[in-house]
């Protein structure tokens, strides 16, 4: 039977959540018990919340919620018998897992992530299972525009306030290179070191060193009008080229093209995953919080 699952939460994720939804046939959504805006948002949201946490026919709450309330969400959640999907957008801080980790030795109840690109993993068995060897050498690129948002005013004296847009570079260039990151550091393993320039100014470059010994130039930019990422790993004998949706592979045995998925469908791979962990009763998924540990080292390294 389908999973009966709500969304919490506005703005693009939340309605990225519900087209995924909307197209994958293990899940069932519960619109009226949606709640729009996170329980802090004023009585109502906290009563719709309330009512969504009481319904026993709700299995899976899927939170789109800001980074400062989706771990309080997620254990009031789990607590209440839910399982929890945690929606694309900023990765998880260490501090944040590590809140996660002393709810699970509490809760029973899963939680898992939406982490499109580990999905590529799927397409080809050797890129994890085969070990790099001391030369191996990758790079990642990214391009993209991110609008700044415009400076908030005070409605007292009309005049513009710092907040959100200081923030602005640091959180475009996470958004736009967390999920390939997460990508090299499940090829890679741990980071040993790392730094980064230029993330104040919205582009910036740096570099990873992993403790297997696999070298990162890492280059970001979230003020190009070129939207385009590359992942290259070259070594001894093979390479891959992951661009768009394209992944090359070549090795001894010749040159191997393999189709990356849409955006869209990697992310319902993430779905599907919460789906099985579900269905299995397997307590932990391959996309868990936890899994993104390496990731959250990477960038407490870079200061992301």
């Amino acid at each position: 039977m389908p999973i009966t699952t709500a969304v919490v939460g506005t703005g693009l994720a939340a309605h990225r959540a519900r087209a995924t939804l909307r197209h994958c046939e293990l899940f069932t959504t519960a619109g009226d018990e949606d709640v729009p805006a996170v329980p802090g948002a004023g009585a109502v949201a906290l009563r719709e919340w309330n009512r969504l946490l009481g319904n026993p026919n709700i299995e899976l709450l899927v939170i789109a919620a800001p980074p400062g309330d989706r771990i309080a969400l997620s254990r009031a959640a789990r607590a209440a018998g839910k399982a929890v999907l945690l929606e694309e957008g900023p990765p998880l801080s260490l501090a944040e897992l590590d809140r996660l980790a002393e709810d699970d030795a509490l809760l029973d109840a899963p939680v898992g992530m939406v982490l499109p690109f580990r999905a590529v993993l799927d397409l080809d068995q050797g890129l994890t299972r085969v070990p790099w060897t001391p030369v191996a050498c990758a790079g990642l690129f990214v391009s993209e525009f991110v609008p700044r948002p415009v400076p908030p005013r005070n409605r007292r004296t009309g005049q513009p306030e710092d907040g959100g847009p200081a923030l602005w570079p640091s959180r475009a260039l996470l958004a736009a290179a967390g999920p390939l990151l997460d990508l090299a550091c499940q090829l890679f393993g741990r980071p040993g070191s790392a730094h980064l320039k230029g993330a104040e100014t919205g582009s910036a470059a740096g570099s990873v060193d992993f403790v297997s010994g696999v070298p990162l130039a890492l280059t970001v930019t979230v003020r190009s009008a070129i939207e385009d990422f590359h992942l290259k790993v070259t070594d001894v004998d093979r390479s891959i080229l992951l661009r768009g949706r394209e992944l090359r592979i070549e090795d001894q045995n010749g040159l191997v093209t393999r189709t990356v998925p849409s955006h869209a469908e990697l992310r319902l791979a993430s779905y599907r995953e919460t789906a099985r962990v579900l269905r299995s009763g397997a307590s932990v998924g391959r996309r868990s919080p936890e899994s993104t540990r390496f990731l959250a080292e990477c960038l407490a390294l870079l200061r992301l």
